[in-house]
């Protein structure tokens, strides 16, 4: 990579959309998304010797340690291409803001956003409870939002529709605990020492229109994706 590739941060609670913007911003544009919750659930799906030690945070709903995230990270940011690489939460704990900025300084990545998404505890648990990922192609549905859904198949391929072990209500609660234990802390280190690159979006809007309002933004700070999208 040059060093006139960017990077955007992109946090929020269990249930603010993270994923589903993230992948709306990437249809867009030349943006590589780096998910590191699904990194970390493939580990586990492909039952890895990484994947057997990070099953148990995530059934309980707890942090992956750091060292393991890192190798990771580290993996898929070795293929990334594009205008922007655009992290979907990550980092999740003070303890990674190192391992980020260490990140960025190998691959020579300038930060050039945090995008930090905004949702109360009781949305966040109605949104993900209903939750649904096809276990074939990996399309999210909501039984409870989508009208006419199969609740066994998906609607895109036919795959079969699986509810996250850490989708259950009382583990969404845990995990809305621990963002705000965990997560909140790095938030607030952005806003203190990164406040010009800092801003909030609230989640409970549609999520076409929190795409729209976030990348009118990311074309603020990152010029080269609005040049992209006139050629």
């Amino acid at each position: 990579m040059n060093e006139s590739k960017c990077a955007a941060v992109l946090l929020g609670p269990p249930g603010g959309g993270k994923t589903t913007l993230a992948r709306t911003l990437a249809a867009r544009n030349r943006i590589t998304v780096v998910e590191v919750g699904n990194l970390l659930a493939s580990e586990v799906r492909l039952d890895t010797p990484l994947g057997r030690q990070i099953k148990p945070y995530q059934a309980a709903g707890e942090l992956v340690p750091v060292e393991i995230v890192r190798q990771v990270v580290s993996r898929k940011l070795e293929k990334v291409q594009g205008d922007l690489v655009l992290f979907d939460g990550f980092p999740r704990s003070v303890a990674q803001i190192d391992i980020l900025f260490q990140l960025l300084k190998d691959l020579h990545l300038q930060l050039c956003a945090v995008i930090v998404l905004k949702l109360d505890s009781q949305t966040s648990v109605n949104r993900l409870s209903g939750r649904r990922i096809c276990s074939q192609c990996g399309t999210l549905h909501n039984v409870y939002t989508e009208s006419g859904l199969q609740e066994e198949s998906c609607d895109s391929c036919g795959g079969k529709l699986i509810q996250r072990q850490d989708d259950r209500p009382e583990i969404v609660r845990e995990r809305f605990a621990s963002y705000e234990r965990e997560t909140m802390p790095v938030v607030e280190f952005f806003k203190r020492e990164m406040r010009d690159l800092t801003w909030e979006q609230q989640a409970a809007l549609p999520p076409e229109e929190v795409a729209e309002r976030v990348w009118h933004r990311l074309e603020e700070n990152v010029p080269s994706l609005g040049r992209e999208q006139d050629k």
